[in-house]
């Protein structure tokens, strides 16, 4: 099946956009419900969440200034985007040190995670301390609206965000329980089962430490 065109995806996020518009116009709480529903038609779906975040973003600039990681970001996206689309996803978008992506289920979105860390392992095998890159990931499976192949948004985007920017550390990947009753995926023993509240959100996950061995293959 042929890729969207970018006139196609323009179009999309002008519709969407359009929705959103005439909702905030409008006064009618029928019509403003009509409206909503209408948004979830035309752009609701199931999925995965899978957003990345690079470690040491703060300390790294500080030490070796903005410029130097830039370039490790640059190198990052080069390492993360074909392994997604390898998996099955659909690499959204690129924002600073982040990567928001799409999986259609949770097993391509674990996979990807997994081959991601070891080809960014393998990458720092060439470099000097300085010019390694480890990034961490949060993955949620859920109901979302997904605009065209650009953004996405709803609450397991919300939560990948938190488990992979705010409670990951390096090299780890965070995935909600939720996510995982969608997955036929097998914990390993060193799996740790954790439970975090942010902002008033009970947020129930499982933490896995990426190693150069770890596989899911």
């Amino acid at each position: 099946m042929a890729e969207p065109s970018q006139k196609t995806l323009l179009a999309r996020h002008a519709e969407f956009d359009s929705l959103l518009s005439a909702m905030e116009a409008e006064r009618d709480a029928e019509t403003i419900e009509a409206i909503r529903v209408r948004v979830w038609e035309e752009f609701g779906t199931e999925g995965a969440a899978f957003i990345t975040d690079m470690a040491s973003f703060s300390s790294t600039s500080r030490k070796f200034g903005v410029c130097h990681f830039l370039k490790l970001i640059r190198r990052a996206r080069h390492i993360i985007e074909p392994i997604i689309c390898q998996n099955h996803g659909t690499l959204l978008k690129f924002d600073a040190d982040n990567c928001y992506a799409y999986f259609p289920n949770t097993d391509d979105a674990i996979r990807a995670s997994f081959d991601i860390n070891a080809a960014i392992f393998a990458s720092n095998d060439a470099h000097d301390i300085s010019e390694q890159i480890y990034i961490s990931v949060g993955i949620d499976y859920g109901r979302l609206l997904l605009i065209g192949d650009g953004d996405y948004f709803g609450d397991p985007v919300n939560t990948a965000s938190k488990l992979g920017e705010d409670l990951a550390i390096r090299a780890e990947v965070l995935i909600t329980e939720r996510a995982l009753e969608r997955s036929t995926f097998k914990l390993p023993e060193q799996a740790e089962r954790m439970v975090a509240r942010i902002s008033e959100i009970e947020i129930k996950y499982v933490r896995l430490a990426m190693t150069e061995v770890s596989s899911v293959r």
